[in-house]
């Protein structure tokens, strides 16, 4: 059985001075290679691939694309997006699970594990827009994944530009005057991604979400055992639950987990993969000293959370606005999303094909 993460009431107990009680929590990825060729590169489609759908059955086939519209922040889908809205909401789906999916071997080898347990993974993906690069390795590892263990996999890659902005790029200034500190950009651009996937479960139906989160590389803001249980805290006000499955898995035993599917490994230096996923220039930057040296960059634990608090007030009004422009009340979505899993929790409703709601203020579509 997969473990879910690590209880984190150990941080509670090291970090009084927040104030917080604990549930359970659980880190991240970086890498390099050529910059992709412009017949990779997004662009609208026409016909059958516009809508992602080379089946009879209307289903979204592996590796068929439903490229970016204007009017959202996807930049890259490989199956239909679910209609939502006027009231609409989407018809959960107990069996899916959501993993924040950078391509490196921690995000890899979770979506191994998960694959083994669940019949849909949706594989997300974050681009921030600042010194974010070479994204067509996630494609290429989406690729390696539907060919190694077959259709479980949706993978969606999503610009976050906006919402970085909104929540910490368009005040950066003032933020780092505050806390002092660099930790403020990846945390914040952590908390974008937080935001956004919390958006895409609601709009899937997907009730769990997950990250590669791992003890091993700590040092990061983001992996922080204060860092993840905040933000599960702030996944549960949603109805979603968050899990780290790898927080406790050596990083040998994901290597030979990757090995064990002949996926790529990328050019190993040191104990880090090169050129199998995104670069985040700053984040190389940043992070330096402790690659090159094995200086840790020191975190004040209760800082860190005073920003995650801060940036989820913020991230909440934004998801808010967002859902309100499609004309749904995020409260009534998460109230609905709630009573759905009580009734699969008590056998009224099969885990994954369930049938779609019956008061038709809530109708979803059921073409998932």
């Amino acid at each position: 059985m997969l473990a879910w993460g690590r209880d984190v009431t150990l941080w509670a107990s090291r970090a009084p001075r927040t104030g917080l009680r604990i549930p359970q929590a659980g880190r991240f990825a970086a890498g390099c290679r050529a910059p992709p060729t412009r017949a990779t590169e997004p662009s609208e489609p026409t016909g059958r691939a516009a809508t992602g759908t080379n089946r009879n059955d209307g289903r979204p086939q592996p590796g068929s694309d439903v490229r970016r519209r204007a009017t959202t922040d996807v930049m890259m889908r490989t199956h239909a997006q679910p209609p939502i809205g006027d009231g609409r909401f989407p018809v959960m789906r107990d069996g899916e699970i959501a993993l924040m999916f950078s391509g490196g071997v921690d995000s890899t080898a979770t979506s191994i594990m998960l694959a083994e347990q669940h019949p849909r993974v949706h594989l997300l993906t974050y681009r921030n827009g600042y010194g974010h690069w070479y994204f067509h390795r996630v494609r290429e590892r989406y690729d390696e994944l539907v060919k190694a263990l077959g259709d479980h996999f949706q993978w969606t890659l999503v610009s976050i530009k906006d919402h970085f902005g909104k929540l910490l790029v368009n005040g950066v200034l003032d933020d780092y005057k505050r806390y002092k500190s660099g930790f403020i950009w990846f945390m914040g651009c952590k908390m974008a991604m937080h935001m956004r996937s919390a958006i895409y479960c609601l709009e899937h139906g997907v009730p769990r979400m997950t990250d590669g989160s791992n003890e091993d590389t700590n040092e990061m803001v983001e992996q922080m055992l204060v860092s993840l249980t905040l933000v599960r805290m702030f996944y549960n006000r949603y109805g979603i639950d968050f899990g780290t499955p790898v927080y406790e898995v050596r990083r040998e035993e994901s290597r030979q987990l990757i090995k064990k599917w002949n996926l790529n490994m990328g050019i190993q230096v040191m104990d880090r993969h090169l050129c199998i996923q995104p670069t985040c220039v700053a984040g190389e930057l940043y992070y330096m000293p402790y690659l090159l040296f094995n200086k840790r960059v020191f975190h004040d634990e209760p800082v860190v959370a005073q920003f995650i608090r801060e940036k989820e007030k913020i991230a909440d009004k934004m998801m808010r606005k967002h859902f309100a422009a499609k004309g749904i009340d995020l409260d009534e979505l998460v109230a609905d999303r709630k009573r759905q899993m009580a009734e699969i929790a008590a056998g009224k409703r099969d885990k994954l094909d369930a049938p779609v709601a019956s008061n038709a203020d809530r109708k979803a579509a059921s073409n998932f």
